[in-house]
């Protein structure tokens, strides 16, 4: 794929730019929409991967440096799936997944090959905060460092379940039913469920504490904490190394510099042999024979292979038919689904407003957001439920008011991913008794066919990094069975 060039820019469906006078310019340029290529008719493929996000981007260059022939299907008119950079104004804007961290490894290998740097969004280490309180109806503006520790001293109560932290329930994130009995038992918790057995403890009844460790909790699931897993927290937590300052580096503060689709991209120019379709979607799998799978593509082409990777979404998995059908586990596991998030959204300010951080508790329609830049003009905003439209520049220009009186908001951009049909979710995370009911099922090879995606990762499953490791996962489960096919 040494034939693309790395600083073109061309524009994707996907995404919008709402401006405050009332333009709205559909779709982003970015480097993650590329020329596809076109099929040699009848040809066949030793590994058609359906998805070209990091977990199909990552087997298709593992693959294919081990000599098969692989073909990439992907719906989307880019790369890069659930991650998306644009550019605006001669600055990078993340849509989707961002941060990233060096003790993830799979990232931390792959921006090391490439030759990548970080940058840091300012807000994570704001000076000034505020919360919204008493319903969204009651602003207050306290020193960070001070409520930061009180809150992290608030959520090492809400996490030690069994007085070491949770240590005895994640001691091994990345393999994360060490202690099964232990995450059996956790994981039929929700999140509120939890809240609930340690309100009266929290820092004295601290109300503004409370609201923060709500808005946080919140935020991080994207919804009502009372649909979303405890464990699913807990592996959070283990995977922040127990600790509030860690945990919260680790998942908001440092990018990659030159954006995540132009590592999507780096990918796919080292792999050998692979061919990309973009804008097709597939509507059935029919792995009726053991040595050959047949894709049907919603225009009725047929794509043949010896095998298949899916790397599709768990929302979307729904929309392709298999035939025969999945393991009856794994179908209802993707009946159910994943929680399906939120929103986010990038906002520019006509005015700077510094180093500054903001929590609302649900049901506020935005219940985190913080600066980005060294001034304050960018700010990055979250909230649950899909509850605030943001396409709709007045309505969030509003929203962020509560938080940052007095504010106006030149222009808006983000993806709608809760309502994109070829996603329907933002990052991972499971409802109570998902993770141990259907997590291994969901892993589980169906030879010829095989799975992967950041939905189904042991360790960073909802990141980047767990995308990758669950491509990689799939490439050796792959690999062994087509040597052992050709044996």
């Amino acid at each position: 794929m040494t034939n693309l060039i790395e600083d073109s820019l061309k524009e994707t469906s996907d995404g919008f730019t709402h401006y405050s006078d009332g333009l709205t310019e559909v779709g982003l340029l970015t480097s993650a929409a590329i020329e596809p290529q076109k099929l040699i008719n009848n040809e066949e493929y030793d590994v058609i991967i359906i998805g070209a996000g990091f977990a199909g981007l990552i087997a298709a260059r593992e693959l294919s440096l081990r000599g098969r022939k692989v073909l990439i299907i992907e719906a989307k008119d880019r790369i890069g799936g659930r991650t998306l950079t644009t550019q605006v104004e001669n600055r990078n804007f993340e849509i989707g997944g961002t941060w990233i961290h060096w003790s993830q490894p799979h990232i931390w290998t792959e921006i090391t090959r490439y030759g990548f740097s970080l940058t840091e969004s300012k807000g994570a280490t704001a000076t000034r905060m505020s919360v919204l309180l008493d319903n969204g109806t009651k602003l207050k503006e306290v020193p960070m460092a001070d409520h930061w520790v009180a809150m992290g001293k608030a959520m090492e109560k809400y996490s030690d379940v069994d007085g070491f932290q949770g240590r005895t329930v994640m001691p091994l994130p990345h393999t994360p039913f060490t202690s099964n009995e232990a995450v059996q038992m956790y994981d039929q918790l929700s999140m509120q469920d939890r809240l609930n057995q340690v309100i009266n403890s929290l820092d004295d009844n601290n109300e503004e504490i409370i609201q923060m460790l709500l808005s946080l909790l919140s935020m991080n699931m994207q919804g009502n904490i009372a649909q979303g897993g405890f464990i699913d927290h807990l592996r959070w937590w283990a995977l922040g190394d127990y600790d509030m300052n860690r945990m919260f580096e680790k998942l908001g503060r440092y990018k990659i510099k030159e954006g995540t689709s132009a590592l999507a991209r780096a990918i796919l120019n080292d792999c050998q042999k692979v061919t990309l379709l973009l804008s097709t979607s597939v509507k059935s799998i029919d792995r009726t024979s053991r040595n050959s799978v047949i894709i049907r593509t919603q225009t009725d082409e047929l794509l043949i292979g010896r095998t298949a990777i899916v790397t599709v979404p768990l929302n979307a998995l729904n929309k392709i038919e298999f035939m025969p059908p999945l393991e009856l586990q794994k179908q209802e596991a993707i009946t159910i689904g994943q929680c399906p998030g939120g929103i986010k959204f990038w906002v520019k300010l006509e005015k700077p407003v510094g180093n500054w951080f903001g929590f609302a508790p649900y049901p506020n329609p935005i219940t985190m957001a913080y600066t980005d830049d060294e001034d304050g003009f960018f700010i990055v905003g979250f909230g649950p439920d899909g509850i605030l439209d943001i396409q709709n520049i007045d309505a969030v220009e509003k929203e962020l008011n509560k938080l940052l009186p007095n504010v106006k908001v030149k222009y808006v951009l983000g993806h709608d991913w809760r309502n994109d049909p070829f996603v329907l979710s933002t990052w991972s995370w499971y409802k109570p008794g998902q993770m141990s009911s259907s997590l291994k099922a969901l892993q589980k090879s169906e030879p010829p066919v095989f799975f992967a995606s950041g939905d189904i990762s042991n360790g960073w499953r909802g990141f980047i990094d767990g995308a990758l490791e669950s491509g990689l996962t799939s490439v050796k489960h792959v690999q062994q069975y087509l040597t052992k096919c050709s044996t």
